[in-house]
């Protein structure tokens, strides 16, 4: 499914979020209740071996070395976004 961005009028956050192209597009920003406008984004096409520049840069690096990166990139999005880190795991 497409990722479409949005932003908002009033707070000017951006939102992403993913649907079917045939869905009905949210009417109001999340975090103020504004008005969302959507954002023209680029587009991802992949013509080598991995699926995208992250996953080639990890394949560089061992098991150990690509946990690490990952947790660093979960705690800045978790400082970023205010959720708290063990909210970003599934449990399973």
């Amino acid at each position: 499914m497409p990722i479409y961005e949005y932003l908002c009028e009033t707070c000017a956050k951006t939102l992403e979020v993913i649907q079917i192209i045939s869905a009905t597009p949210p009417s109001s920003c999340p975090n103020c209740g504004g008005a969302l406008e959507r954002l023209f984004s680029r587009t991802n096409s992949n013509f080598g071996r991995h699926s995208s520049p992250s996953a080639e840069r990890h394949s560089k690096l061992g098991a150990q070395e690509q946990a690490m990166q990952e947790l660093d990139r979960l705690t800045e999005h978790s400082k970023r976004t205010g959720i708290p880190l063990d909210d970003l795991f599934e449990a399973h």
